[in-house]
């Protein structure tokens, strides 16, 4: 195989991710990150076994099971009395269906495993600070200009064989490369904060816990080794912003969801402070790829987290992308064979999310109806319903 020069814009989960597959051919990775350090940004995320597949194929699997919990189950109740409706068994169980853990980690924690992964890759360039502005396709390569390249003008090639846009929902790639229109506000915010439980939540460490009620859903969820409880209240509220989030203090949190049953307030009231967050979408029917430039992630396919599937499918991608350079080379041909094999699972993932946002939010009477036949499911069969998602591989995307 020829090795060839490839740029990735974004160094969140899904560059990170499609830096080191990429780099393991021995392809040269040149990975741009606008921002000047990578932060922490949100809370937690949850890594079922079809994302684990992918990170274990890099020789992750330690370094996360290390940071990482494996939850026991997801336990679902009705947010408005606290009703126990369902339990979806995880943990040992999972483990043995599918051939991979399902885990829940900081967001933060992965990152920096992937972080140190990518510095101890010779093939892979990270350059911080460095932001792509422009993207001029000529024939099959890709020339980009951008803040500071010049700094780095004796590191950075002339033209590129690849540039993977993996710079999030607000890409810049997507909207100025591939021609995509532009993120839009869904009308939904996330509330997010980690707390440490006192002794009498202590028992929430072990399982994931999902709570439903009219409007909104709560998530709590282990992270950092089991010490703090990550919590997501996502709800409908007419709130604009410009900026990704901004701080909120606890009393506008309370006021929001003081109708919950008090065993769901009880987590809700565990926050000094929290980060609200407008959800946005993109329009995943556009094309996701032009020539030599496509699409990774949430740039190409962001979905609302009604299915906790948003970082899973982008490390989906990733292994999928890298393998189709594989069969075909650093080419555009790669490109548009990796974005048709990967359109129909996205495309049934995210009417999955629609479903989903329908159900969690039901309202009287239908959530009465929905609440019965949740207890009427045993365990086995509750879990039955994730298997076109937890068992997935990338060879399934590829034929």
């Amino acid at each position: 195989m020829i090795h060839k020069n490839i740029a990735i814009a974004g160094a969140g989960i899904a560059g990170l991710t499609a830096a080191l597959y990429l780099a393991r051919k021995g392809h040269s990775v040149f990975l741009f990150e606008a921002a000047t350090e990578l932060s922490e940004v949100g809370a937690g995320l949850q890594l079922s076994p079809n994302a684990m597949s992918c990170l274990t194929a890099l020789g992750l699997g330690p370094a996360i099971r290390s940071r990482a919990v494996s939850p026991s189950s997801v336990i679902i109740r009705a947010g408005t009395d606290g009703a126990a409706l369902a339990t979806v068994p995880l943990g040992r169980i999972a483990e043995d269906r599918y051939g991979a853990p399902y885990y829940v980690i900081h967001r933060a924690d992965l990152q920096k495993l992937l972080l140190d992964a990518v510095r101890n890759t010779p093939e892979i360039r990270l350059h911080l600070g460095t932001a792509i502005e422009t993207a001029e396709i000529t024939g099959d390569t890709v020339k980009l200009t951008g803040s500071r390249f010049a700094d780095h003008l004796s590191d950075i090639p002339s033209t590129f064989d690849l540039l993977i846009g993996a710079d999030g929902v607000r890409s810049n790639v997507r909207q100025y490369t591939v021609g995509g229109a532009p993120a839009r506000q869904t009308g939904y915010v996330a509330y997010r904060a980690t707390a440490e439980p006192p002794f009498n939540l202590q028992h929430l460490l072990s399982t994931t816990g999902l709570w439903m009620a009219p409007d909104a859903h709560l998530v709590q969820y282990p992270v950092k080794n089991g010490n703090l409880l990550n919590i997501v209240a996502i709800t409908k509220e007419d709130w604009v912003s410009e900026g990704w989030s901004h701080p909120v203090g606890r009393g506008h949190v309370h006021r929001r969801f003081r109708k919950w049953a008090p065993s769901a307030l009880r987590i809700v009231y565990l926050p000094d402070t929290w980060t609200r967050w407008s959800l946005c979408e993109v329009d995943t029917s556009l094309p996701w790829t032009n020539g030599p430039v496509t699409l990774l992630g949430d740039a190409a396919h962001a979905i609302l987290p009604f299915s906790a599937q948003g970082a899973a499918m982008a490390i989906e991608d990733a292994a999928v992308l890298s393998k189709m350079v594989d069969c075909y080379g650093a080419t555009p041909h790669a490109l548009q064979a990796y974005e048709t094999a990967r359109r129909p699972r996205i495309e049934k993932m995210g009417k999955l999310v629609k479903r989903n946002a329908w159900i969690y939010h039901m309202g009287f009477p239908m959530r009465v109806a929905r609440d019965l036949t949740m207890k009427s499911n045993s365990p086995s069969q509750l879990l039955d319903r994730f298997d076109w998602i937890y068992q997935w591989k990338p060879e399934d995307d590829i034929s």
